[in-house]
């Protein structure tokens, strides 16, 4: 099915439905296409493309259904187009900031002797949230530079 045809498709489905967790996978799924169209995709792109949105049951699916096979569906778009998702890095910097920040918070406490509390490790994550956050949204500022997200939202 083409994107555009998938698109309208969806639209339609938008309209009937009453389910909010559908309501919202297809908006997220409207997201993707109006993303897809707005790019520039050869033909070798769009065949694998078009072969996931035929995978989509785009008629008298459950809402569970529907989420595993759109999961599926921006999954495949990703690989295909070496995209990411909106906001990707800065979720990644906010745990891998954490994360070394509650190592880091002892080593700290040790290494200047501050009473920076019990073990020093609320100081390390609160440094390492920042730090992650800051390098995160860097690299998603880059990606957004070099047309690397993948939209997913219809704004």
């Amino acid at each position: 099915m083409k994107i555009q045809k998938a698109h309208t498709a969806i639209e339609s489905l938008l309209v009937q439905s009453e389910e909010k967790s559908a309501n919202r996978i297809y908006q997220q799924l409207l997201g993707v296409l109006n993303d897809l169209m707005g790019r520039d995709l050869s033909m070798e792109q769009l065949q694998p493309i078009e072969e996931a949105i035929d995978h989509l049951p785009l008629q008298g699916a459950s809402a569970k259904e529907l989420k595993k096979s759109s999961q599926g569906f921006m999954k495949s778009v990703r690989q295909t187009l070496s995209l990411i998702p909106e906001g990707h890095y800065t979720g990644l910097g906010l745990v891998f900031g954490v994360a070394f920040g509650a190592a880091l918070g002892p080593i700290l406490q040790r290494t200047t002797g501050l009473g920076l509390g019990t073990s020093g490790t609320g100081l390390g994550v609160g440094i390492g949230l920042i730090v992650g956050l800051m390098i995160g949204s860097y690299l998603d500022v880059e990606a957004v530079k070099k047309n690397r997200v993948l939209k997913t939202s219809t704004e």
